[in-house]
């Protein structure tokens, strides 16, 4: 039978993008009482938790909210991550992944008395509006192809080459609808790792910044 574990709470570090899979460390606490004759404690454990680009993405949750959300993740421990990506203490490869809903801040709420006066009456033809912006707002990032990490705009230096000319309105038309759908570029813009100066992928640096994204994908 295969070795299974089961991991809950929210994320303790961002997400290391590789590619076809993502990386993030999980913490969990133990017991804070052993059984009578046990002289040991169960410390809190760091996981690694490995999971595929496709589980993550049917989550519809940004990388800007994932470490905000908490999450139930069932999987097995594994010895063969490369050490420099398993920065826990065990490694789990995740078999499924689910969000936790905070039901805390549901019982928090308080109840809406069944007022129908003039303003309760606006307050609900208002809601599905609200509603729909709320989703609007969740909307998905998706994450391109290659992407190796993600970066804010103010870190990407552009050489003064690139900002003597402006793109094409086609380039920037393509670009811009990628916004709209994806929530971020088309392809990650490259950059040169150790001195994050812009390379290549100018016509997506210069519609990311018009559109005030605040972080885009990035490879090297």
């Amino acid at each position: 039978m295969a070795h299974k574990i089961s991991v809950t709470g929210c994320p303790t570090s961002s997400i290391q993008d590789y590619g076809k899979y993502l990386a993030f460390d999980m913490e969990e606490k133990g017991s804070p009482n052993a059984p009578k004759g046990i002289p040991f404690k169960s410390n809190a454990i760091t996981y690694t938790v490995v999971v595929s680009l496709k589980q993550f993405n049917k989550l519809n949750i940004s990388q800007e909210e994932f470490p905000q959300r908490r999450f139930l993740v069932q999987g097995e421990p594994c010895l063969d991550i490369p050490f420099e990506q398993c920065t826990g203490e065990i490694g789990v490869i995740c078999m499924q992944i689910q969000e936790i809903e905070d039901k805390g801040k549901e019982k928090g709420q308080p109840k809406q008395t069944a007022k129908k006066g003039s303003r309760a009456k606006k307050q609900e033809e208002n809601k599905p509006q609200e509603e729909s912006k709320q989703r609007k707002e969740k909307k998905q990032i998706l994450v391109p192809k290659g992407t190796r990490e993600w970066m804010s705009l103010e870190e990407i230096k552009v050489p003064e080459t690139f900002l003597q000319f402006t793109p094409g309105i086609a380039k920037q038309k393509a670009v811009e609808e990628s916004i709209e759908q994806n929530g971020t570029v088309d392809k990650p813009i490259i950059i040169d790792p150790n001195t994050h100066e812009l390379v290549d992928s100018y016509s997506r640096y210069f519609v990311a910044k018009k559109k005030n994204l605040e972080r885009v994908p990035v490879h090297y």
